[in-house]
């Protein structure tokens, strides 16, 4: 047989296959630890929520309430702050305002003037106006003890302060009483509602004894801690919320 003079060339093909990228190259494995750490922190949240106390979760929740009442809930009527420039004088304003208009800027600039004129006023008191009055609020701590109902005798000035205005004035008056249950623990009254209802009388009792105001036009009331100026979370905050109120308005108003 003869020999092939040729030899055929082999040719040897090699096929690399790729394959997956390794499960998306490990990508999964970033995924999974954010969801594992937003379960954690969700556990930790309810485990939170389940340690805190009853009178917390209403002071937390106090913070989230939505302020617009609902249709089923009376609306009361609380004087909004507004601003009064410091260098307002007593006396018709420039600007055209109706009678009442009128008669609330005196107010508020009468209110003002007791508050800048007492040092201790200007420490514990503040002013504030709506379209339906003037309200001057006085911190509990100058007119009352803790836990006491009985004014001070240096609250006496405050009050003849008071008596003032409505003498000059023929506008009607309505006290608020505002207190919490931790003033009401130390006191001899069985809760804050009769706590602030008892300041709120004492101080018309003396307006009505000292200043020989008609009482068809003073009204009282108390609150409790219903009506917080800002959220109780601390003591501190708590006791920014004990006031008494004096609330100055047109006599055709029902206000409360």
């Amino acid at each position: 047989m003869a020999k092939d003079n040729n030899p055929r060339q082999v040719v040897i093909k090699k096929i690399v296959d790729n394959g997956h990228a390794a499960a998306h190259g490990g990508s999964w494995k970033v995924a999974y630890a954010d969801f594992v750490t937003a379960l954690m922190a969700l556990f930790l949240l309810l485990w939170l929520l389940a340690a805190l106390k009853p009178t917390q979760k209403d002071q937390i929740a106090l913070v989230f309430k939505d302020k617009a009442p609902t249709s089923k809930e009376k609306v009361v009527h609380v004087a909004r702050p507004t601003y009064i420039p410091k260098n307002f004088k007593e006396g018709s304003p420039d600007f055209k305002l109706s009678q009442d208009q009128k008669l609330l800027y005196e107010i508020a600039l009468k209110v003002k003037e007791l508050i800048t004129e007492d040092a201790n006023m200007r420490n514990n008191a503040g002013v504030s106006a709506d379209n339906a009055g003037v309200l001057l609020q006085v911190d509990s701590n100058l007119l009352f003890e803790a836990g006491s109902a009985k004014l001070k005798p240096e609250a006496e000035k405050a009050m003849q302060g008071v008596i003032k205005i409505m003498r000059q004035e023929m506008v009607d008056l309505v006290v608020r009483g505002h207190a919490d249950d931790f003033e009401a623990k130390s006191s001899q009254y069985p809760s804050k509602w009769e706590l602030s209802s008892a300041r709120a009388i004492a101080a018309l009792r003396f307006i009505l004894e000292k200043g020989g105001i008609s009482p068809k036009r003073l009204r009282a009331t108390g609150y409790a801690d219903t009506h917080p100026l800002v959220p109780p979370l601390n003591p501190e905050s708590t006791a920014k919320n004990r006031r008494v109120e004096f609330y100055y308005h047109s006599p055709g108003t029902e206000t409360w």
